[in-house]
């Protein structure tokens, strides 16, 4: 991985550490054999369903068929991610990027027992100018990093709120588990700072979240809440 003279990560390394392109390009083969899979249990699941059974047998199965249902949206969700580019910039919905992002985390946050909510207005206009995939990189970034804060305790919870402030659309990702310890808060935006194990983190989500940010023309700041932590992604909103 390259740095400058002054010993400081360009955005495209730390972008290209957190994307493999190589990983993005063999998901197409993988999905396609995935999916196929799945349309098989979901047809078979759903086939099984117009017969009689007990009602243990039945129940099973329509939580197959959901279950099948929602796998697909996820790998539909990772295909759309991996076929972007990232220097493809346009009018992009914060509104919809969020659920997007929420929606490709949800699996992970139920399996480790934890709620994840969004906060939207229905009303404002929340569109920015920038590259959909950065942004929706960096909101999975944020995401991820708050499930990793609430590891292993009961009753986790983040909060996905987005608002619009004067010319501004903020994301402000926030969770209640024990906050950032205060001898990182000054470095955890530089690359591989983490609390975690070695293994669990590869220490750089925050760092490309803040880049991404900076390239877009915004920023991304740390607020520290009781009990918790909050991260707010701040864009310009489009003229």
């Amino acid at each position: 991985m390259a740095a400058d003279d002054a010993g400081a990560f360009r955005p495209d390394d730390l972008i290209t550490l957190n994307r493999s392109a190589t990983v993005a390009r063999l998901l197409a083969g993988v999905a396609h054999e995935v999916n196929n899979a799945l349309q098989v249990i979901g047809g078979t699941a759903e086939l099984l369903q117009d017969s009689e059974w007990p009602e243990p047998v039945a129940k099973g199965l329509q939580r197959i068929h959901a279950q099948q249902a929602r796998a697909a949206v996820a790998l539909a969700e990772v295909m759309a991610f991996s076929r972007q580019r990232p220097d493809a910039r346009g009018m992009v919905n914060m509104r919809d990027l969020v659920t997007r992002a929420i929606a490709l985390r949800a699996y992970a946050v139920s399996r480790a027992r934890l709620t994840i909510t969004p906060r939207m207005p229905t009303d404002a206009q929340l569109h920015v100018d920038g590259s959909a995939l950065l942004l929706h990189q960096a909101l999975l970034n944020l995401i991820v990093n708050a499930e990793q804060a609430l590891a292993e305790r009961p009753g986790g919870a983040i909060v996905v709120d987005v608002e619009r402030q004067d010319g501004w659309v903020q994301v402000c990702v926030s969770d209640n588990g024990p906050g950032v310890a205060r001898e990182i808060v000054e470095t955890m935006f530089d690359p591989f700072v983490t609390t975690r194990p070695r293994g669990e983190s590869s220490g750089i989500g925050l760092a490309v979240a803040r880049e991404i940010a900076q390239m877009h023309g915004g920023t991304l700041a740390y607020e520290a809440r009781s009990p918790g932590a909050a991260f707010m992604l701040r864009v310009p909103a489009a003229q």
